[in-house]
């Protein structure tokens, strides 16, 4: 309790203090408008995809700041962002820019949610006459838009729509593209790059590999390409691309298929600019050169390929089969 009574005096010693703090608060946060970074801004992206379902990505935008606080709106991220994990940092100045908030803005416009965010409010309801084709508007209320849409006009309760419905703007809180809001001080007032990384799902790889076998059973023909999935909700242009074989977040050997490539390297001549390199108890691939990554896209690219591979074919037989009475 003594504590709590000197904590008390102390602050009011200080009251103009404390009311010029706050003040000076609410004046920067009103003040602040939102910039809308697009992709036109963007100046490089660059996707690290692990064969589990993730990708890390670093997308550089040019944005104009002001010297002060600023609202940020980064649209067109991936759709399935990680929010947690996002991290923006000024390259122009190391310390010039600190993050206060961030939203992740993912409910985005279709006419259903348009409707939904009109609830209680008044809209136009815009009729055509079946027969002169002359249109006539009366407001309407919103009173429900779950399993159908309920309308007040006038005097009476309608269902379904009568027409076509005429709205007075979209709501703050609808994006048409998925967006990151940031709200960040900035200690000057000039152009600078920000660097957005973050990670993501709905971006998976696979390696798959065709073998062909000679007539006479001694040599094979390997072509692998590796099958990249893009269904993140978002398309990622001109972007610098990296495969990381492994399993995150455990320890192991590294992937059997990658093994065994890197033990008939003598023999396999690689047919793409995929590079390998080794990264702690993973292996990352390099593509070398910069891809369209679209969304809902399936793109493979060549690994490797080698011919006249000599191989020797073998038969076994499983004797614990052939107990049970199975063949072999």
């Amino acid at each position: 309790m003594q504590y709590m009574i000197n904590e008390n005096i102390r602050l009011l010693r200080y009251p103009l203090m404390v009311a010029f703090i706050l003040q000076s608060l609410l004046i920067v946060t009103v003040s602040a408008e939102e910039l809308n970074v697009t992709l036109e801004q963007q100046k490089q992206v660059s996707l690290t995809v692990y064969n589990q379902d993730l990708a890390l990505i670093r997308d550089v935008r040019e944005v104009s700041l002001k010297k002060g606080v600023n609202k940020i709106a980064i649209r067109e991220v991936s759709a399935r962002i990680r929010p947690e994990t996002a991290i923006i940092k000024s390259l122009d100045h190391v310390n010039g820019l600190s993050l206060l908030e961030q939203n992740f803005d993912y409910d985005l416009l279709t006419p259903h949610k348009l409707l939904q965010k009109y609830v209680g409010q008044q809209v136009r309801v815009v009729k055509t006459h079946p027969t002169t084709g002359a249109e006539s508007e009366v407001l309407a209320t919103v009173l429900s838009a779950n399993e159908g849409v309920v309308l007040k006009i006038g005097d009476r309760i309608e269902t379904g729509i009568p027409g076509r419905i005429v709205y007075e703007n979209v709501p703050n809180n609808l994006r048409d593209r998925p967006t990151l809001s940031v709200l960040a001080n900035s200690v000057v007032n000039s152009s600078q790059t920000l660097e957005l990384s973050y990670l993501s799902s709905g971006l998976s790889w696979r390696a798959d590999y065709v073998a062909k076998v000679s007539n006479d059973d001694k040599r094979i023909d390997l072509n692998g390409w590796v099958t990249l999935t893009n269904q993140s909700g978002a398309s990622y242009q001109n972007a610098n691309l990296q495969l990381v074989a492994g399993d995150l977040n455990r320890v192991r050997p590294q992937a059997t298929q990658f093994n065994d490539i890197r033990e008939k390297r003598a023999v396999l001549a690689e047919a793409s600019s995929l590079q390998e390199e080794s990264l702690f108890e993973y292996h990352l691939y390099n593509l070398g050169r910069q891809t369209d990554i679209l969304q809902n896209q399936s793109k493979q690219v060549a690994l490797l390929s080698a011919s006249n591979i000599p191989i020797k074919k073998e038969l076994f037989c499983n004797a614990i089969k052939i107990w049970q009475g199975s063949s072999c």
